[in-house]
């Protein structure tokens, strides 16, 4: 074998794809498995991103270990990838005893957890001076008409964005602030995020006052709480059609991150 290997692109619309920035093609790494392993050797991928070397490792009966910073890229290797969600993780949490554990010892690392337990959203790479925006994502779709109580309201019928906060505990001038950047940003939608579920009656009426958005004929929530008490319910937020973050495709209704593992 020559020391050019002759291995192509993965094609934009292949189904190996996935719309991960930097994915290689399983090819290139069942060649570099095959000619450096031997079947039952352990493989380690400690920058495992979407998972091409941990599949290539499975398929060749390799036992292998993935590390990532990112817990999107853990879910992407399990539920789309893989597809089988009992693959052993440690880091991430699997119930809100071990979320609030996450949440006191690695504040950062909760948050962008917890941003990607929402459909299409990404967290931001800066998280201190983030001006109050924790999480990003897109609508496949536009909004129909945006009601608004105030006058002074933009409307925002162009804009696609959604926002998301979180905070590991809940407070009303917290709640308020955020409501003021998803209007400062002229978002369409907008997910406040905490810990444990927020039962004030204070904060329901602040979230009901931003009122409801119209997309596609469906009205939405303009502003919403969501906790990840709620995701290990198996509760989701009230949220249009998003767009995928990575390959910009449309996502469906109950995509990658609806259901905990």
């Amino acid at each position: 074998m020559s020391d050019v290997w002759d291995i192509g692109i993965i094609a934009p619309k292949a189904k190996e794809r996935l719309g991960y920035p930097t994915q290689k093609p399983l090819k290139l790494l069942n060649r570099i498995i095959t000619a450096s392993s031997n079947e039952g050797d352990l493989v380690l991928d400690p920058f495992c991103g979407c998972g091409t070397t941990v599949d290539a490792a499975q398929r060749l009966n390799r036992k292998w270990v993935g590390i990532d910073i990112s817990s999107f890229a853990i879910d992407l290797i399990k539920n789309k990838r893989l597809k089988d969600s009992r693959i052993p993780t440690q880091g991430i949490p699997h119930g809100l005893d071990s979320a609030k554990k996450l949440a006191t010892d690695n504040p950062f690392n909760f948050e962008s957890w917890a941003i990607t337990r929402l459909q299409g959203f990404t967290p931001n790479t800066k998280q201190v001076g983030d001006g109050g925006i924790d999480g990003r994502a897109n609508l496949a779709h536009g909004p129909d008409q945006m009601e608004r109580e105030y006058s002074e309201y933009r409307r925002a019928k162009n804009s696609k964005l959604a926002l998301a906060q979180v905070k590991s505990g809940y407070s009303l001038s917290a709640l308020r602030d955020f409501i003021h950047v998803v209007d400062r940003e002229d978002a369409v939608v907008g997910v406040f995020v905490t810990l444990n579920s927020v039962t004030s009656k204070e904060a329901r009426k602040e979230v009901v006052k931003t009122g409801k958005v119209s997309v596609d004929g469906y009205e939405y929530p303009r502003v919403q709480l969501w906790s990840i008490q709620d995701y290990f319910d198996n509760k989701m937020p009230q949220l249009p059609i998003m767009t995928d973050p990575y390959s910009g495709k449309i996502m469906s209704q109950r995509d990658l991150f609806h259901q905990p593992n």
